[in-house]
């Protein structure tokens, strides 16, 4: 695809070494014609350190979809004291549409605990852990039932165990996108929007979701 979004000093952006590495979160700080210094990537408390001549992939969210590029990995360098990542700029952005994932209604128990701070680490011990039950999940994100009372903008922690036969349990991070509370009912239904998945895991959710569109095809 042509090169249809610029990219901009302060954008969040996410990094990835290729293959199949996990989300580092990274800003944008410079730009040229030829290279994009970004910040040291981070995630949960450590740094992803590059090496000269590195292959990565960025992304970068905009209203309708989810824009990437790879990029070599030109050294570092300092600005202003603050060490940054120094980039190729890319020569051409792919697209993923935001709504690409399937969405598929299901109920499965989840617990979940919430940043009670705008930012910073969320620790789960630190946080009391709330339950409820999906409703439906794709992997982009799901949407919960729950008797606890939580708001849009919030940081939010998960732990879900697909009945995919894996013994493993998702951790997954999020934000919640948006909140809608059932008074009559005196409960909150609330859409989350993954952030930071790994790969690793979005594709099991992905064939989670088609395994069981195909049972219920089959039944």
């Amino acid at each position: 695809m042509t090169k249809k979004k610029w990219l901009h000093v302060q954008q969040k952006i996410e990094i990835m070494q290729l293959p199949d590495g996990e989300r580092f979160k990274s800003l944008i700080q410079e730009l040229d014609g030829e290279t994009v210094s970004v910040t040291v990537p981070y995630r949960q408390g450590k740094y992803l350190f590059l090496h000269s001549g590195e292959m990565v992939r960025v992304e970068f969210a905009d209203n309708d979809a989810i824009y990437g590029f790879q990029a070599k990995v030109l050294g570092r360098r300092k600005s202003n004291h603050v060490p940054l990542v120094l980039l190729s700029r890319p020569a051409f952005f792919t697209r993923k549409q935001r709504r690409s994932f399937v969405r598929f209604p299901i109920t499965l128990p989840v617990r979940f605990y919430l940043n009670p701070q705008s930012g910073g680490q969320l620790i789960p011990e630190s946080c009391e852990e709330k339950t409820g039950k999906t409703i439906d999940i794709s992997g982009g994100g799901l949407q919960i039932y729950t008797s606890s009372a939580v708001q849009a903008g919030t940081q939010v922690l998960l732990r879900l165990k697909l009945n995919d036969g894996h013994p493993q349990e998702l951790i997954l991070g999020g934000n919640i996108s948006w909140v809608t509370e059932d008074q009559w009912h005196r409960s909150v239904r609330f859409g989350v929007c993954f952030q930071g998945i790994s790969e690793a895991a979005q594709e099991r959710i992905i064939s989670y979701v088609f395994s069981m569109m195909r049972q219920r095809t089959l039944t």
